[in-house]
């Protein structure tokens, strides 16, 4: 099993991404951002789950909300640092 670390990017883009949606709907970011971490979850286990991208690091779409999670595995140390988390399209 793999260990998850968050970059301080892939912190904030949590936020934003909460803080955004709960403007209008506070239970809903709730939601979202429980949907965002259970996939990432799922790297624990399948750290190759998502598809070769940029610099050796791997992105893993999120199918509900259509968000990206940018992250890089070191096997090495058995360790996953999600660097970034956008949304695929311009609306929640």
């Amino acid at each position: 099993m793999y260990k998850i670390d968050f970059s301080y990017t892939a912190r904030l883009n949590l936020l934003d991404i909460f803080w955004y949606i709960a403007e209008d709907n506070y239970l809903k970011a709730i939601e979202v951002q429980t949907n965002i971490k259970n996939t990432i979850d799922y790297l624990k286990d399948f750290p190759n789950l998502g598809k070769k991208y940029i610099k050796n690091s791997r992105r893993l779409v999120n199918s509900k909300y259509k968000f990206s999670i940018i992250y890089k595995v070191s096997e090495k140390y058995k360790k996953i640092e999600i660097i970034s988390i956008f949304k695929n399209e311009n609306t929640f």
